[in-house]
């Protein structure tokens, strides 16, 4: 380094920190400086002298950055407070719009927060389970002359699949199982009422579900004898009360008065969602060592949907492999059963498919298995509604902008740049989201009470979770910057010499087609809803109202456990002989429509072949077509022999049979049940399953010991019958609760998702058209605005309110005629899609869709009525004289 040359390293040190021309001035003012030193003392202690220098003018400008920075926060602190006093006071003196922007967006954020809610939770099953990737079920699927899947399966599969499949590392196969309890404490028992989320399993469920914290026992061979039970910690405190969980290790529980077993572990259930939300597990080596195993079949023909069978993949084998060896596993049934008469197959599901698969099922007594499409449907529902209450916010702070336009002018003369004005607006919408939200948690809370009948059990809003105020706040954000960025352009866009002079009232922000757009998307949904609402109440009113083929009303049923003996049931049958308020009772073995179904497979010669087909079947006494009023066509009734090969069979069967005249029919034979029967008696076609299925062959057989007691008691007397009925109950059955039905309201069980669609999509109107009309109310008063002197000058010359009144709303009507034009192909393609599901339908009229329009142009007239009517008697010499 030459002497009259300080060194480069400090600089270049400097430079890294330094602006390039804060760098540069330094590099002339260093190098001046340092060839004085040079100068008067020599090059001895220069560059000790020179990185001293640099030093101290790095920490120089170091403290000088430093309390830049500080003023530059402090100047943002100040500035974000002066924006919230302002966006304060500017909502205290605007409390009208103030409120129904917040009220606005607070609906709409409500139920989209309800509805995240019902989809994230349902979302969440099953997610969490250890090793969630590798865990399939194995399900039956029948096709041939009977077409059904079933979530159960044989149940010798398991043991199969257990001893000859490879590349599994663990097969877990159970029942599903309900029963009452008994708990013995010492010389006291205690009983509980029938629990329904029992499991005879092994231990190797536990190795295919591990998702429990064993508390007490171990896993590997706490169920590997008979007469074992592992308890979760919540039934084990149900049971037990308080006592620690080491004492309660082989503590004796009864199930179902004979089944007695002892505690062998406690295990914890996992604190997320799980399909697996069983309380008791048996051991499985109980079914063969006790009466259990009458209810099991052991068959290779006999599918249960209660035996299940769950296996865990090894790592490095794929699924087409098992696919392989489940084609094996069909070959295998094929020969076990040799019935060709249809095929049974066995598929495989996983996982994270069980919880969405409402055509197959989860777990008898367990939960009802998510809809995909319909959680899909209610996603955009939600986000559709809080779009609109958005629309609505950017709607009217638009149309409440040419009162801000001075505020803007005077600000901008001042020296404010535009991002100031975008943020002092920005302050005030993010503050109104912020009320809107706090105000959407109650109503969302609400929400879930006024559905409760069919909100899942357990959705809640978390307040403990972190999450879900960082969710809050998120959407709080969102919501604000997303509707109040467009108004706060258009407001901060003002210039300053039209902002403050006289004329900025009339003013257009560049909005008007933004805004009109929005208002046609918004009445664009409400007439979808609308229509798509009235079509699913027509419908539903249809499907009630049928007629059934047969009587329900006033007709109530029971069961009596099919596990005791039948001399008790002929006890019931004695004491309602001797009840006067039963005015007729019929025996059967199910009511003439249910959820569930039974078929069998039937065989019988046409003229040209033998055709095998899948018939329902129902059986009872001789006193069900008359109690039902079903009516006999031909033939005569079945006589009370259960011996007799005689079958009653209905008018689809008939007509399947080959046979045109009833009378025909009667003496044709068919095998049924590996035996030939007659039918001796036709009657006429009555709906046994809901109206989403044509209706389809049944048979009808004598069954003298039924369990189904089918009750007509007069309306006035049925409170007073099941009160009497249940103290003779308790006598007979005290172990099992009697469980009363009511024939209209199993007949209206059978639309219940229809009946929470209407209840939602009516919901969803409403929300819809309320926050639609606040937004008619913002462009309404926005128009007013625009038009005040225009209006002033018709008044002037003459013109009538009727003729003021249809300047102001002509153009909405517009709006909304378009929309309907819109809207109508739309929705007649979705309600026809949504129709596709029901085999009867009703016809949907013309008039539904021109109903959902009028119902728009009287919701819009009605919500702008008030503010025309306003507009056109106000005083035109106040609206003119303002130039």
């Amino acid at each position: 380094m030459s002497s009259n040359q300080p060194p480069k390293l400090p600089l270049k040190i400097f430079r890294l920190y330094c602006s390039d021309e804060r760098s540069e001035e330094l590099e002339g003012d260093l190098y001046e400086v340092y060839a004085e030193f040079v100068e008067d003392r020599g090059g001895k202690f220069a560059g000790i002298f020179y990185w001293w220098l640099v030093i101290r003018s790095f920490r120089s400008y170091a403290l000088k950055r430093t309390k830049m920075k500080n003023n530059r926060v402090n100047t943002s602190l100040t500035f974000l407070r002066h924006n919230l006093v302002i966006a304060w006071r500017n909502l205290l003196k605007n409390k009208t719009t103030a409120t129904i922007n917040v009220l606005g967006l607070a609906i709409g954020v409500g139920a989209f927060l309800a509805i995240l809610s019902i989809v994230r939770f349902e979302l969440s099953f099953n997610t969490q389970i250890p090793d969630k990737e590798d865990i399939h079920r194995i399900y039956t699927s029948f096709t041939g002359s009977f077409t059904q899947t079933n979530k159960g399966v044989a149940t010798p599969v398991g043991p199969h699949v257990e001893e000859n499949f490879s590349g599994i590392e663990a097969v877990a196969y159970f029942h599903t199982y309900s029963a009452g309890v008994e708990v013995v404490d010492g010389e006291e028992r205690k009983d509980f009422e029938r629990q329904s989320n029992l499991l005879l399993a092994g231990d190797s469920y536990f190795e295919v579900i591990d998702q429990y914290e064993w508390l007490a026992g171990k896993a590997e061979n706490a169920l590997s004898e008979p007469f074992k039970v592992v308890l979760t910690s919540e039934q084990a405190r149900k049971y037990f009360g308080n006592e620690d969980w080491l004492d309660m290790i082989d503590r004796t529980v009864i199930y179902r008065d004979s089944l007695k077993v002892s505690v062998s572990g406690i295990v914890r259930q996992p604190d997320y969602n799980t399909d697996f939300d069983f309380t008791d597990f048996i051991s499985y080596a109980s079914i063969e060592s006790s009466w259990v195993k009458d209810q099991f079949s052991g068959d290779w023909g006999s599918t249960n949907s209660s035996s299940q069978v769950w296996i865990k993949t090894s790592d490095n084998v794929n699924k087409s492999d098992i696919l392989l060896q489940l084609e094996d596993l069909d070959k295998h049934v094929v020969e076990q059963t040799d019935d060709g008469d249809w095929v049974q197959s066995y598929k495989l599901q996983h996982l994270s498919e069980v919880h969405f698969s409402p055509d197959i099922g989860i777990f008898d007594n367990g939960r009802s298995p998510a809809h995909a499409p319909t959680l899909t449907i209610l996603g955009i529902v939600a986000l559709a509604i809080l779009l609109i209450a958005i629309f609505n916010f950017v709607n009217l702070e638009t149309a409440q902008s040419t009162t801000k336009s001075k505020e803007v002018g005077v600000r901008k003369v001042l020296g404010s740049p535009k991002s100031q004005l975008v943020g002092r607006f920005l302050t005030e919408s993010i503050l109104i989201s912020f009320f809107a939200v706090m105000l959407a948690i109650p109503i969302a809370h609400y929400s879930f009470v006024f559905f409760e009948e069919f909100i899942p059990d357990g959705v809640a809003l978390d307040y403990d979770s972190l999450v879900f105020w960082m969710v809050i706040v998120g959407l709080t954000l969102m919501v604000g910057i997303i509707a109040g960025i467009y108004p706060s352009w258009v407001i901060s866009s003002f210039r300053p010499v039209r902002a403050l002079s006289s004329g900025a009232s009339s003013n257009n922000p560049g909005g008007s087609f933004i805004r009109k757009v929005l208002i046609l998307f918004q009445f664009l949904f409400s007439q979808l809803l609308i229509v798509g609402t009235l079509a699913i109440a027509w419908q539903i009113s249809f499907m009630l109202d049928k007629d059934l083929g047969f009587k329900e009303d006033g007709v109530v049923y029971f069961y009596t456990p099919y596990y005791e003996e039948y001399s008790k049931s002929e006890l019931i049958k004695n004491y309602l002989d001797e009840m006067p308020e039963v005015r007729e009772y019929a025996l059967q073995n199910t009511p003439p429509a249910q959820r569930g179904y039974s078929t069998s497979t039937v065989k019988y010669k046409t003229d040209s072949a033998e055709v095998v087909t899948s018939a329902h079947q129902k059986s009872g006494d001789t006193t069900y077509l008359r109690f039902y009023d079903i009516e006999l066509l031909a033939g005569r009734n079945l006589l009370p022999n259960d011996t007799l090969p005689e079958l009653l069979i209905n008018e689809t069967f008939m007509r399947d049979m080959g046979f045109d005249d009833p009378r025909e029919a009667v003496g044709a034979t068919f095998d049924f049940n590996s035996k030939d029967h007659t039918v001796v008696g036709i009657v006429e076609d009555f709906h046994f399953r809901s109206l989403h299925h044509p209706i389809e062959p049944l048979l009808y057989r004598y069954q003298e010991k039924s369990r189904c007691f089918a009750l007509k008691v007069k309306s006035e007397q049925i409170e007073q019958t099941i009160d009497k009925l249940t103290d003779k109950w308790t006598e007979i059955y005290p172990d099992y609760p009697l469980t009363v039905y009511f024939m209209d309201e199993t007949i209206e069980q059978f639309y219940k998702a229809e009946r929470q669609a209407s209840k939602l999509a009516s919901t969803a109107t409403g929300i819809a058209i309320l926050i639609s009309c606040l937004g008619l109310f913002g462009l309404i008063s926005f128009t007013i605005v625009q038009k005040s002197k225009e209006l002033g000058i018709r008044k002037v010359l003459g013109a009538s309110i009727l003729q003021i009144g249809t300047i102001l709303s002509k153009e909405f009507i517009l709006l909304i005629v378009v929309a309907f034009l819109v809207s109508t192909p739309i929705s007649y393609y979705i309600i026809d899609q949504w129709m596709e599901d029901f085999a009867y339908q009703t016809s949907i009229s013309w008039w539904i869709y021109a109903l959902g329009g009028l119902v728009s142009v009287a919701i819009a007239l009605a919500s702008i009525g008030a503010k025309v009517w306003k507009a056109s008697g106000a005083n035109p010499i106040d609206s003119l004289r303002y130039e």
